[in-house]
């Protein structure tokens, strides 16, 4: 006789989101676009056209990105550019 083996659960992390909240306006249509290589990141706002550029450093992720263009509007350091709907 041997004891019963456990099965191992390997737990995945869950990934970081890709869209995120408005600030202004609260619908969930904020996404980030940063190109290779590049120094900044633009910000944008799907449904009120919000966008702002943001630093952008190489240790950086989406997440980084949205949460300084975020930091900045809810504190009013920054003027955000809105654009026609």
């Amino acid at each position: 006789m041997g004891r019963k083996r456990r099965k191992i659960i390997k737990k995945t992390p869950k990934p970081f989101p890709n869209i995120f909240s408005c600030p202004l306006c609260g619908a969930m249509a904020v996404t980030v676009k940063h190109e290779k290589g590049g120094d900044t990141a633009q910000v944008v706002c799907g449904n009120c056209k919000a966008s702002a550029d943001v630093p952008w450093y190489p240790a950086y992720s989406v997440v980084d990105a949205y949460t300084k263009w975020y930091d900045k509007v809810s504190r009013g350091e920054q003027a955000v550019e809105t654009g026609q709907g």
